[in-house]
């Protein structure tokens, strides 16, 4: 169970959305008997990361339209993505160093590059560099589960490693839609996504509220 959980799945812990909002990731969150009381700093934290989560979804959308359509606008839109690499990297910063941040920061960095060279050779119908691509692409997941293990007793590295398995997974469907030209599949996985990242957030954002609570 992940610090601050009350026991409910992802699912669980949101009931139906409201009618106004259409979106299925906008949802009430259930209400149950065991919340409490958080500080600013607390809540700001747990905002900033999932805003930077939302980014990493984002802009991996982004770059994947522009690899998909040969858009002029690929390098400057994966040079924008890559800077989530080191906005990542940066919420570690003070907590535990700069070593610690840097190597997250280059984590990170080699997970979207090689999500970008996975998607590049399986539009070009190059199945055999997207499946060695993939390989990578899972090993830099067990790698990265491994490190927020290491460095935090509160993350489980089963459970990283699972969130970011079904990350890798979501988004290798994302792209292969848009492949495939079946928008509305794409549209739809994409709320998976959002959702997913989220819940990747709060899992490793609480973690380090949970480690270093006297600062929070």
């Amino acid at each position: 169970m992940y610090p601050y959980s009350n026991g409910f799945s992802l699912n669980q812990l949101y009931q139906a959305s409201s009618p106004q909002y259409t979106a299925p990731i906008r949802h009430f969150l259930r209400s149950n008997d065991n919340r409490r009381c958080i500080s600013k700093t607390e809540a700001d934290y747990m905002a900033m990361n999932q805003l930077l989560w939302m980014e990493h979804v984002n802009w991996t959308r982004m770059t994947i339209i522009s690899i998909v359509f040969n858009l002029p606008d690929l390098p400057f839109v994966q040079q924008r993505l890559l800077r989530n690499a080191t906005d990542l990297g940066n919420c570690l910063r003070p907590f535990y160093g700069d070593s610690i941040a840097d190597r997250y920061t280059a984590l990170i960095k080699e997970h979207l590059l090689i999500a970008a060279q996975l998607v590049t050779a399986a539009a070009k119908g190059d199945a055999a560099t997207a499946e060695a691509k993939e390989r990578d692409w899972y090993r830099n997941a067990d790698d990265i589960a491994h490190f927020l293990h290491t460095i935090n007793p509160y993350l489980s590295r089963e459970a990283i490693q699972k969130m970011f398995y079904m990350h890798l997974a979501l988004t290798k469907t994302e792209a292969v839609t848009m492949i495939q030209k079946d928008y509305q599949a794409d549209v739809d996985i994409f709320d998976e996504i959002e959702a997913e990242a989220l819940a990747m957030s709060d899992m490793i954002a609480s973690a380090i509220v949970m480690q270093f609570c006297y600062l929070f």
